[in-house]
């Protein structure tokens, strides 16, 4: 092979070697480009279908199946320190106990108390701390539906039924929700609280209760999980 030839080849090939380097750019450029535009135009699309699912104020979820209720001014409380009081009852925000270290004097748990079924109404300070912390409240008053009803807590078949209810709609661990009695302001035998949200109901009704759990469970300031 002469010397032009063998020029003329390298030529050739490096000429090959051009086109396709030129080749992998465009198209790799391309492709990230595609890439690109498509994460624009179909990330938002998707976004849009999970509007009711996003948590807005602060971990709270501000939106659900019942209206959010107004916030009382929030601040921590020494054990027994008097304050200004509460707008609904059971409340859903405002003063609070906090103590996990010693059980609350004449109460015998801590503040927020340890997840579970109480059988004796719990000081509001103490409702309020739990519902701080993303759980939900289920309380129940006897004497507005039983009329055979000793107390806020006991009474009859129908007071046990309730009770009964209630508490099948917590999980065995019981994580995240504190049950109990409390001596209602109006007619409504049943409250569920979340922070800053409740239900009242004239009767258990498993489905409203299920919904009002899903939306407002661990979507709390204090929330470990969902809300923050």
């Amino acid at each position: 092979m002469s010397k032009s030839q063998i020029t003329n080849e390298r030529r050739d090939n490096n000429k090959e070697k051009k086109r396709r380097r030129r080749f992998f750019i465009y198209f790799f450029g391309g492709l990230l480009a595609l890439v690109f535009i498509l994460g624009l135009t179909i990330g938002p699309a998707l976004g849009s279908g999970t509007t009711s699912n996003k948590i807005k104020g602060n971990g709270v979820n501000l939106e659900g199946p019942v209206t959010t209720d107004i916030e009382e001014k929030r601040r921590e409380l020494g054990i027994g320190e008097p304050h200004e009081g509460y707008t609904l009852a059971p409340p859903t925000s405002g003063a609070y106990w906090y103590d996990v270290e010693r059980p609350i004097p004449g109460i015998g748990v801590t503040s927020p108390a340890p997840w579970g079924n109480y059988d004796t109404q719990l000081p509001n300070e103490i409702l309020v701390a739990n519902l701080l912390h993303g759980g939900i409240g289920i309380h129940y008053d006897c004497s507005r539906i039983d009329t055979e009803a000793k107390s806020i807590s006991s009474g009859s078949e129908i007071c046990d039924e309730l009770k009964n209810n209630l508490r099948d709609l917590m999980p065995e661990s019981q994580f995240l929700f504190l049950m109990t009695p409390f001596s209602a302001s109006d007619e409504y035998p049943i409250t569920i609280t979340g922070w800053r949200h409740h239900l009242k109901l004239m009767e258990f009704d498993e489905v409203k209760i299920n919904e009002f759990i899903e939306a407002y469970q661990d979507r709390a300031p204090l929330s470990s999980f969902r809300g923050n």
